[in-house]
C-alpha cells in the first residue's frame, strides 16, 4: 500500500517500466544478449562496468535495486548508502534462467518499494554524494532504470530489432 499521492505515482510509473523491462528481455534475441555492437573505451558505465552488453545492463538495474530494496527499509536517518558490491544474485544472473530472475526479483523489488511507510520515505539517503530522501531516492532509481532501458532500446535497433514502444500503455479494462 502508497504511503502517500507521491508514492503511489512512482509506485504505478515503475511498474510500468518494470513491465516495460520484460518486454525488452522478451524482444531480445538469445544470441543478442552478451552481444556488444561496439567496444570503445567509452563505451562503460562508471569503473565497475566495461563491457556492456543487454544481459549485463538488466543484471546491473536489477542487482542494484535488488541492493536498495533490502538497504532503504532499515537504513538510518542520514546514512550514506553503501554501493552495491557482487552479489549472489550477480551469480545467478550469470548461470540461471535470465529472464525468469530478472522478472522474479523485478516484482520482489516492487513489492519492497511498495512496503516503505512514510516515515521510511521521509528518511534521508546520502548517495553519490548528495543527499536525497527515500521518496527522492526512489526516483533517482527509476531514472537509473529508464536511463539503461534506453541503452538496451538502442542495442536492440543497433541489432535490427524492433524495440518495444516506451509510450504504448494499453492499461487492463475494469469491469
Amino acid at each position: 500500500m502508497a504511503a502517500n499521492a507521491e508514492h503511489e505515482r512512482f509506485l504505478t510509473l515503475f511498474q510500468r517500466m518494470v513491465d516495460h523491462t520484460d518486454a525488452w528481455i522478451a524482444k531480445t534475441p538469445a544470441d543478442k544478449l552478451d552481444w556488444v555492437p561496439i567496444q570503445t573505451d567509452a563505451m562503460r558505465f562508471g569503473d565497475r562496468v566495461s563491457r556492456v552488453t543487454i544481459k549485463g545492463l538488466i543484471a546491473h538495474i536489477v542487482v542494484g535495486e535488488d541492493h536498495w530494496a533490502h538497504a532503504l527499509p532499515d537504513i538510518a536517518d542520514g546514512a550514506v548508502m553503501p554501493i552495491p558490491q557482487y552479489s549472489a544474485l550477480q551469480d545467478e544472473f550469470a548461470k540461471g534462467d535470465f529472464q525468469e530472475i530478472a522478472h522474479r526479483t523485478q516484482k520482489q523489488i516492487a513489492a519492497a518499494f511498495a512496503g516503505l511507510s512514510q516515515s521510511q520515505l521521509d528518511k534521508h539517503v546520502v548517495w553519490a554524494g548528495r543527499r536525497w530522501t527515500v521518496m527522492g531516492f526512489l526516483w533517482g532509481a527509476y531514472a537509473h532504470r529508464a536511463f539503461h532501458i534506453g541503452n538496451i532500446d538502442i542495442y536492440l535497433r543497433q541489432a535490427g530489432v524492433v524495440a518495444p514502444e516506451f509510450f504504448e500503455f494499453n492499461p487492463p479494462q475494469m469491469a
